[in-house]
């Protein structure tokens, strides 16, 4: 089987929601490869594949289906069962299982003592990366900001520490193992596609960096994201609302940050390059941010990105509207008139009405149009099988 173990804030969302909607494909080769979920329901793992998994990523507002990670609340036997189960199925009808969750790749001790119980099947580890400072400022963002609005504190007190160099070389001494590093970038969807020769459709809008003005009212309306665990409104807004290239980027490092991020970027390049091969090695280090600082040298010198910028938030509103049409259009209803924006908006914070007003019936939509795109006899027993509640 093929376990797909992240990282975190590497294009995992990206690749499992183009799998979540194509989960059956075939090779080449004709090799038959079949992409599985897995629901933590209350009666326990319920494992999805097929049109079955496809429904849950459509009900869920993330937009994808995916293995829940190992935790407090998680019953790890449970998951361990429904995974070879998976596996034995695979084995039986003739298809090659794929198994995502970015959150796995620190778990290799437990994965390592269950393939030794199953006796060491042939499984293929899928791990994408990214530098080591451009991955710590994207975490910030997505977890750290939310409860911590100090870099310097967060960094000291971060729970997620770049050790994905480590894990990776860990991975590897696990028996009949294959573990296969490749970059982010440019694209974890063709580069999926290639390792296995299938023909995946990149035509969804995914998860990306959402705009800072977004970031800056989600800070000042914590309702619509209590916790950094809890973005599903970034994944509707990004669905349906595109807001333009103007070369900003949401970046929170400075120079003492970068250079106290060296000895971890000098480790982990160690670890990688003793665990890949040369010309894989090479292919990684084409992005020129895994040895040098000099193309985070304009970011630096920007500074601590604004998150109360009223242009900013002019611009947000404006796109949220627009999403707001292409999210009726698609549901099939007529569209509300937007609230009027602010008549002096001075400060972001003139604009956060409207812009609440506008989330909201598009929050509404998003969830109206993704349950009534799906069969009757579905929505209704949507709440029964738990898929509303899956993400």
């Amino acid at each position: 089987m093929i376990l797909h173990v992240g990282a975190p804030k590497c294009g995992s969302s990206a690749l499992q929601t183009v799998l979540s909607h194509s989960p059956d494909l075939k090779g080449h080769d004709g090799t038959k490869y079949r992409y599985t979920a897995a629901l933590n329901l209350s009666e326990g793992i319920s494992v999805r594949a097929g049109s079955s998994l496809s429904k849950s990523a459509r009900l869920s507002p993330y937009g994808y289906a995916t293995w829940p990670n190992f935790g407090p609340k998680i019953d790890s036997p449970s998951i361990f069962r429904a995974m070879q189960a998976t596996l034995k199925k695979g084995l039986r009808c003739g298809f090659v299982p794929i198994l995502s969750c970015e959150g796995w790749i620190g778990h290799h001790t437990l994965f390592a003592q269950a393939l030794a119980d199953w006796g060491h099947p042939p499984v293929d580890v899928v791990v994408f990366l990214r530098p080591v400072a451009d991955w710590t400022n994207a975490a910030y963002w997505q977890w750290g900001i939310w409860s911590v609005q100090d870099i310097d504190r967060w960094l000291a007190r971060n729970n997620m520490n770049y050790a994905f160099g480590q894990d990776v070389a860990i991975w590897t001494k696990i028996p009949n193992v294959r573990v296969i590093v490749r970059s982010m970038r440019p694209d974890v969807i063709s580069t999926f596609s290639a390792l296995y020769d299938l023909r995946l459709k990149n035509d969804r809008r995914h998860n990306t960096a959402s705009p800072a003005a977004l970031i800056g009212f989600l800070m000042r309306n914590r309702h619509f994201r209590p916790t950094g665990h809890e973005a599903s409104t970034e994944f509707v807004v990004q669905r349906w609302c595109s807001f333009g290239v103007d070369g900003s980027k949401l970046w929170a490092l400075g120079p003492r940050q970068i250079r106290s991020l060296r000895p971890v970027a000098s480790e982990t390049l160690k670890h990688l390059q003793t665990v890949m091969t040369p010309e894989d090695f090479e292919t990684l280090l084409a992005d020129p941010r895994w040895e040098s600082e000099t193309p985070y040298h304009s970011d630096i010198i920007a500074g601590l990105t604004r998150l109360d910028d009223p242009e900013g938030a002019a611009a947000l509103y404006w796109g949220l509207c627009e999403g707001l049409k292409r999210a009726f259009e698609a549901a099939g209803l007529s569209l509300p008139d937007c609230p009027s924006p602010p008549t002096s908006p001075v400060y972001a914070h003139d604009w956060d009405t409207a812009i609440a007003t506008v989330l909201e019936m598009l929050l509404w939509v998003d969830e109206y149009e993704r349950h009534n795109t799906v069969p009757f006899w579905h929505r209704k027993l949507a709440s029964y099988l738990g898929l509303r509640k899956q993400a």
